[in-house]
């Protein structure tokens, strides 16, 4: 159908049958992406729905730049918004004139906005625990690679990949993991104990895979390991190179909050916590072993020391004092053998 126009005007028409469209307002820093010489690719995701979870929110589509996430809203318009096409019309035997047609009329548009969601929340709510008790691991696969958990996860790759950073996460015989704060303990012993069998200081440049071997000799993931150190390296450190240098006041911190957290909520004698701290550090290191290094982090009931409950309360899974002290005893098994026994059939 086409309106009237007058001399010298443009003639418009309505398509028959419409297309569906929904269109997207797209922000100054995204269309700058788009308008880059190399653009990157943009994605729009969503969470997997939860296969047990009978009262589940509705999943919501967000599109995700490398490391940004913006959540996608429909906004209703009071306005005719219509999206067009050239085309050449004739009435009769007329010559065919350029004309404009409609072929979509859009009430809706799609507005970006910055995604607020937690990352690491996000995947610390989805990747099983990995724990060692009395010398044996303490887990159950998911049968997952870090890529498919991802995938499945409503925020951009980067966010992924810096909350899995945090959380020292790790794959292992084809499942994704995070170490629960005994792991990290043991395995930070390991690292230690392999850095003075090895006449190395880690907070000077040394070969990853050399720890990495050493400390493996205990039974720990090679992934794991290199999770740990990772984390603990300085932040010029190329973390995808050969070489590793740990940065002394996040170790020291890293090793006074893991001690404490694995204990559980369980009070721990000042004089012993501090002691036990220091005894986990290159000897160079132990003066910096004060309670000042992790202030906010712990309770003092008396001559007792413990995290506060809320830290306590984030580490995946408890166990007793107990437990956790028979696991600190090395194991000569390696990590494959002690996971058949208890990995998901």
């Amino acid at each position: 159908m086409a309106t009237q126009q007058d001399e010298g005007g443009v003639p418009f028409s309505v398509a028959h049958q419409h297309q569906h469209f929904r269109l997207l307002e797209l922000s100054p820093e995204i269309v700058e992406l788009v308008d880059a010489p190399n653009p990157p690719l943009l994605f729009i995701k969503s969470q997997a729905p939860s296969p047990t979870a009978s009262d589940a929110k509705p999943a919501y589509a967000v599109l995700c730049t490398p490391n940004k996430t913006f959540q996608l809203r429909q906004v209703q318009t009071s306005n005719s918004l219509f999206v067009t096409q050239p085309a050449l019309e004739a009435h009769g035997n007329e010559i065919p004139i350029p004309a404009t047609r409609a072929i979509a009329s859009c009430t809706a548009t799609l507005e970006l906005h910055a995604s607020t969601a937690s990352a690491v929340t996000m995947l610390k709510g989805v990747l099983p625990v990995y724990d060692i008790v009395a010398g044996d691991v303490d887990a159950i696969s998911n049968g997952r690679s870090k890529a498919s958990m991802f995938a499945d996860m409503p925020l951009s790759d980067g966010e992924c990949q810096a909350a899995w950073n945090e959380l020292m996460a790790f794959e292992v015989d084809d499942s994704s993991f995070q170490p629960s704060a005994n792991a990290l303990s043991q395995v930070w012993r390991s690292i230690n104990a392999a850095s003075l069998a090895e006449g190395v200081r880690l907070d000077r440049q040394f070969m990853t895979d050399e720890i990495t071997r050493a400390a493996s000799e205990e039974g720990h993931p090679s992934n794991f390991i290199h999770a740990v150190l990772a984390f603990l390296s300085t932040d010029d450190t190329d973390r995808s190179g050969p070489w590793s240098c740990l940065d002394r006041a996040k170790t020291v911190v890293f090793t006074g909050r893991t001690l404490l957290e694995a204990e559980h909520g369980a009070d721990f004698l000042v004089a012993d916590f501090t002691d036990t701290w220091e005894d986990r550090l290159p000897e160079v290191w132990r003066k910096d072993a004060q309670l000042s290094a992790i202030d906010g982090f712990y309770e003092l009931p008396g001559t007792t020391i413990k995290a506060k409950s809320k830290a306590a309360t984030a580490t995946a899974t408890a166990t007793s004092a107990g437990s956790a002290a028979a696991s600190m005893k090395p194991s000569a098994r390696k990590w494959h053998e002690k996971f058949a026994k208890t990995r998901k059939k």
